[in-house]
């Protein structure tokens, strides 16, 4: 990988990777990826010479989607197959914290005797608390029905997690309670008794964690010995207790540390995060720090008015060798009216699809392929808006409650074979096999099938066929992509051959729940389920074939990058939560980015756009809107946008609909 003269200088003195403790502060788009890929080879390069065959360098990531980009910088080398082996450890950071220390070690601090304890709740599968655990209660806690809206904070006391309301037998949906003096003891003893059975969240091993090593000096020097490097990713979204859990490893004898992030990109405050703590470390004893500001990404205009969102004194500008230097539009923004939302965001997209006509895409692909992400601050609008771009009904908006743990991997299956993507329907369909099954792996999975159908061991043929002829009796049901979650009720009621038929009710009822009218609120279009980036469904603007159009959030698109980036901003915002608590756009955008998380959200979604950003506001946030957008040394934007765009699907390889969801 050739790095940069900056991105050399950020963590290398001349050829030789820096050690110690370092944080480096890398804005949007400036290679943090290839910088941290290429430290990492090179360490591992002089590995044998400086540690021990049993030591290991841990490269960590705060989320899967940021480890996978460091991974596949790693497998862009030839060299990376050692790094991406035994020793050493490349994952997200609570895989880390499961694998080597929650899961071996802290069952005797939950007070746990049943050997290794179990992680619930969301990613594993959601919590559904079985009336045993209801009836076993302890006298004066608080219903376990309500153990993954809690986790504990590092002073011990609960946090509450998630506000959503959940159904309560035939009553109205209720709300976990807000933390307080008289409740605190209720929600505390709830807890520690779900842990009693073995069962936490991934917020609660954390924590757990952390109390075992603090608990057992031991075991934090084995694993600093273990480990003596460790590469954290993303650590502007480390909580306060993840801190702490390095923190203990430093006091250890851990003494290489390189933490990789940027401050104005943390927007996950709402789980804990601490982006407070990343920029803190800058100035502690014992502490170095660096900073990337070129990027490779955005364009000047772009640069400017993130330069003037952040407001924390860096500039930040088209590295030299950047075809970004060379994309000169300027940042736009258009004032929309509440009646006329739907028009505005397609004339957004027509504008901005006008602005891409005569440009490479930012990435080069061989289809001239240009993308567009219009980005909004809740799941609720950038759905609604999709659903409107492709005139749908309106989706369910409330928070899905599943009843059976199957079901979202059986409607990820549908959704695959509705794009054409066998293989992909394959391993979705294998997870739900695993589930019905409660087997360990895919392997186990696939073990079990074969003995219970008398096939050979190593007739992997069979299974296949059995698969995809489950496969292939579900695509021609479906003929194609049902719209919403009730539509998939009809394919779970098939005579699957490998889903045994109790798990195929389990999906049938939780599917059939949807169409009830009491739960239409909750009856999603398919298409909007999945955020993963190989699971999308792209949109096309008429008489646009290179053009493709994405409808997400800002926290789906983190990480990622587009040809054209249209903000949509509403006229009221969720409270930001900072000390200059404010409901409009205007007065956040004057909020400290420190403190501010809806206006780092902001700067997160302007960010993604490389070469044309258009910014939708309502009236009484246009100028300070505008006040950004001129920062680039002209003024914003504001010719009349072109005319209203279509959703029409092309022909091709990647054409797909864009009706009917």
């Amino acid at each position: 990988m050739a790095l940069s003269p900056a991105q050399r200088a950020a963590l290398w003195d001349g050829p030789t990777p820096r050690q110690g403790l370092w944080v480096l502060s890398a804005k949007p788009g400036t290679g943090k990826t290839t910088t941290v890929s290429q430290y990492c080879l090179d360490m591992a390069a002089i590995w044998r010479r400086r540690h021990e065959p049993w030591q290991g360098m841990a490269v960590l990531s705060y989320t899967n989607v940021a480890k996978d980009e460091v991974e596949a910088g790693l497998r862009r080398d030839g060299a990376a197959g050692t790094l991406l082996q035994h020793p050493h450890f490349v994952g997200t950071l609570d895989a880390f914290v499961n694998q080597y220390l929650f899961l071996p070690h802290s069952a005797a601090t939950m007070r746990f005797s049943g050997g290794r304890p179990t992680l619930v709740g969301e990613p594993f599968h959601q919590w559904r608390a079985p009336w045993s655990l209801h009836k076993a209660s302890p006298e004066g806690a608080y219903k376990p029905m309500f153990f993954d809206c809690y986790t504990i904070g590092l002073d011990g006391r609960p946090l509450r997690i998630d506000a959503t309301p959940r159904s309560m037998g035939s009553g109205s949906p209720v709300a976990a309670l807000q933390v307080s003096a008289s409740n605190l003891k209720k929600i505390t003893t709830m807890k520690q008794f779900v842990w009693g059975q073995g069962m936490a969240l991934q917020a609660d091993a954390n924590y757990l964690a952390y109390q075992t090593l603090r608990s057992r000096p031991q075991l934090a020097a084995a694993l600093a010995q273990r480990f003596p490097i460790l590469v954290i990713d993303e650590a502007q979204d480390m909580t306060e207790v993840q801190h702490c859990v390095l923190d203990t490893l430093i006091e250890a004898g851990l003494a290489h540390v390189v933490l990789c992030g940027d401050e104005n990109q943390a927007i996950y405050e709402w789980n804990t995060a601490r982006p407070d703590l990343f920029v803190g470390h800058t100035t502690w004893a014992g502490w170095r720090s660096s900073t990337l500001a070129e990027t490779y990404r955005c364009s000047p205009a772009i640069c400017a008015t993130l330069t003037a969102i952040a407001a924390d004194g860096i500039t930040l500008l088209p590295a030299a060798e950047s075809k970004s230097a060379s994309f000169l539009a300027p940042v736009r923004v258009k004032e929309y009216q509440r009646d006329d939302e739907d028009a505005a965001v397609a004339l957004a997209i027509d504008t901005v699809a006008q602005a891409l006509t005569d440009a490479r895409s930012h990435d080069n692909n061989a289809d001239g392929i240009k993308s567009i992400a219009v980005i909004s601050r809740s799941a609720e609008d950038a759905r609604r808006l999709h659903a409107n771009f492709v005139d749908t009904p309106a989706p369910g908006t409330d928070r899905i409650r599943w009843e059976s743990a199957l079901t979202r991997d059986f409607i990820r299956t549908v959704h695959h074979l509705g794009r054409g993507e066998p293989d992909k329907a394959a391993r979705a369909y294998e997870a739900v096999l695993t589930r019905a099954g409660d087997y360990a792996s895919p392997a186990e999975t696939r073990a079990a099938i074969m003995e219970a159908r008398s096939f050979s061991t190593t007739d992997l043929v069979g299974y296949r066929v059995l698969v995809f002829a489950d496969l292939a009796l579900i695509a021609t049901a479906a003929l194609g992509e049902p719209a919403r979650i009730s539509d998939c009720f009809r394919l779970a009621g098939l005579a699957l051959d490998a889903l045994h038929p109790s798990a195929r009710q389990l999906i049938r009822s939780d599917c059939a729940r949807f169409a009830d009218p009491a739960n239409s609120s909750q009856d999603r279009l398919v298409s909007s389920l999945f955020a993963a980036r190989d699971e999308r469904t792209w949109l096309y603007l008429h008489d646009r074939p290179d053009i493709r159009i994405l409808f997400a959030t800002a926290h789906a698109v983190k990480g990622e990058t587009y040809d054209a980036v249209v903000f949509h901003t509403k006229h009221r915002v969720y409270a930001c939560g900072c000390p200059q608590s404010a409901g409009t756009w205007k007065a956040v955008l004057t909020h400290s980015m420190l403190h501010c998380e809806t206006k780092r959200i902001a700067y997160v979604a302007c960010s993604r756009a490389a070469q044309s950003l258009l910014i939708l506001t309502p009236a009484e946030s246009l100028a300070a809107w505008q006040a950004l957008a001129q920062t680039q040394g002209g003024s914003p934007d504001t010719t009349p946008s072109i005319g209203a765009g279509t959703a029409a699907p092309p022909s091709g390889e990647l054409a797909g609909r864009t009706r009917g969801y």
